[in-house]
């Protein structure tokens, strides 16, 4: 982000030169002049969105799922009492195998795990609230997966909408550029004569100036993104684990199949992929530079479709 908040306060400094010698520009080429604002002005929204801390949009996730966590592993408990008192198998294998998975299991797995019991406990609602000493036991439940439900998609959507920020912002700082290069340096010019301070001034914020590294700068952060998909049918995979080796962390793919690896520092990274199901594909070797941001796409071959 450095890098773009650089050029866009290179490109406010520009406009305000060209907007102190208005008087040099009509018609066409105020209009060019002005459309300079128009995208500064859009840019400044978009990097004002984009500098908020990410960690507050995985900080309501992570407190909601330590929530939700507790009430899954209360109903594996309850789950497991109720099939001992009903001799039900099906709802003790359930409660069982989700036990023993939940420690392994992704956001979205585990929100599956509970509809699930939620679904197996209903029929026994009253011995549950007698179990449980919660006479509204399965209601509560409901609500935590609604509420986590909720939740995960709140944060897909925000990590969706950074992304489509970032892509936004890139695209106007280009255009930026190219109205620089293509009309104004050559509008500036034509005046020269005529107005020479305007010249003098545009030219020398326009100069480009190599930048000295100093002792102590850090490198900007960068990111990681991309979506998880079926390759079979292109449906977007929720719950694909992405880990990322090089600092032994795991995420999840959101309801569109989309996740985002954020704060990355310069360097080399091994970007991998798992969903249940699904054939697990060749690690991606990703080189981040400094405020750098790479896309990974993962395609996923069923695993039904390999054996046959």
């Amino acid at each position: 982000m450095k890098k773009s908040i650089l050029r866009l306060n290179r490109y406010k400094a520009l406009y305000l030169v060209l907007e102190q010698y208005s008087v040099a520009f009509e018609n066409e080429a105020l209009a060019s002049v002005e459309l300079l604002s128009t995208l500064n002005s859009r840019l400044s929204d978009l990097v004002s969105n984009l500098t908020r801390p990410v960690g507050l949009v995985y900080q309501n996730r992570k407190n909601s799922r330590g929530q939700f966590n507790d009430a899954l592993k209360r109903a594996i408990k309850i789950a497991m009492a109720v099939s001992r008192k009903t001799e039900n198998a099906a709802l003790r294998d359930a409660a069982t195998n989700y036990q023993n998975a939940m420690a392994r299991s992704s956001d979205h797995r585990r929100y599956e795990m509970a509809q699930h019991l939620s679904e197996l406990l209903t029929p026994h609602s009253l011995l549950v609230g007698t179990l449980s000493n919660q006479p509204d036991f399965l209601q509560q439940l409901s609500t935590a997966v609604q509420e986590f439900s909720q939740t995960l998609t709140g944060t897909g959507l925000s990590l969706n909408e950074r992304k489509s920020a970032k892509s936004e912002m890139n695209a106007l700082l280009a255009e930026c550029n190219r109205l620089l290069a293509q009309e104004l340096d050559g509008l500036v010019e034509i005046r020269r004569e005529s107005h020479p301070e305007l010249y003098n001034l545009y030219t020398t914020l326009r100069r480009k100036r190599k930048p000295r590294g100093r002792a102590g700068d850090k490198p900007g952060l960068s990111d990681i993104s991309g979506t998880v998909t079926d390759a079979a049918n292109g449906q977007p995979v929720a719950g694909a684990q992405i880990t990322l080796l090089q600092q032994a962390s795991v995420t999840d793919s959101d309801a569109d199949g989309f996740f985002a690896l954020e704060e990355l520092h310069e360097g080399n990274y091994t970007v991998g992929c798992f969903a249940p199901g699904y054939q697990v594909p060749a690690n991606a070797n990703v080189q981040l530079g400094s405020d750098d941001s790479v896309e990974i796409n993962f395609a996923l071959q069923p695993v039904e479709t390999i054996l046959k």
